[in-house]
């Protein structure tokens, strides 16, 4: 008879990897996309403050998932 074939499970690295880059990339895309209108509201300064946060909070969120799995391994 045929053998059952089950999908191999996806890796936690991989799927907090993507997570991340579809939350960090989409605040980094909105960011360039509606740059006229948080400069228009608010100003060119904290246009740059939101791109660095956002990028600051991604270099955080990626060493954490890096030293979490370092240590699961």
């Amino acid at each position: 008879m045929g053998e059952i074939k089950y999908a191999k499970p996806m890796k936690v690295k991989k799927l907090l990897y993507l997570i991340g880059i579809f939350i960090f990339g989409g605040m980094l895309l909105a960011s360039i996309i509606d740059a006229n209108l948080y400069v228009e509201k608010y100003s060119r300064a904290k246009l740059w403050e939101f791109r660095f946060f956002t990028v600051g909070s991604a270099i955080f969120y990626y060493l954490m998932v890096f030293i979490l799995n370092k240590e699961i391994e």
